[in-house]
């Protein structure tokens, strides 16, 4: 009996990587949705997310890699939104003020994250 094929999502964005094992090997179909995933978010979002996912996952012949690719895909994007949720977090604990009283708002295009 097999014990099923590990995949690995490493940490990105500050937050943390995950291994998942699936019956068969869909470590490159799962790359895949992970790498494509992060083309999306470095090119400016071109796109709708829906659509690039949707159009690359159906180019996979069978179901257990099409979905290792949706759980790479989404797992990518997963880590960029927890980054940005982070940051939200840390820009509050920034915006208290100074040591002279002073307060400024940050929105979070202006909020830098350290993680």
């Amino acid at each position: 009996m097999s014990k099923g094929v590990m995949t690995y999502l490493p940490p990105h964005d500050g937050h943390p990587g995950m291994e998942i094992t699936w019956a068969a090997d869909c470590r490159e179909a799962f790359d895949q949705g992970v790498k494509l995933a992060q083309t999306w978010l470095d090119n400016a979002r071109s796109g709708w997310l829906w659509a690039v996912m949707i159009a690359e996952r159906d180019l996979l012949p069978c179901a257990i890699e099409r979905r290792a690719f949706e759980v790479g895909f989404l797992s990518r994007i997963h880590q960029r939104m927890w980054s940005h949720l982070r940051c939200g977090e840390q820009a509050e604990i920034y915006t208290a003020g100074d040591c002279f009283g002073h307060r400024k708002t940050l929105t979070l295009a202006e909020a830098r994250c350290q993680g």
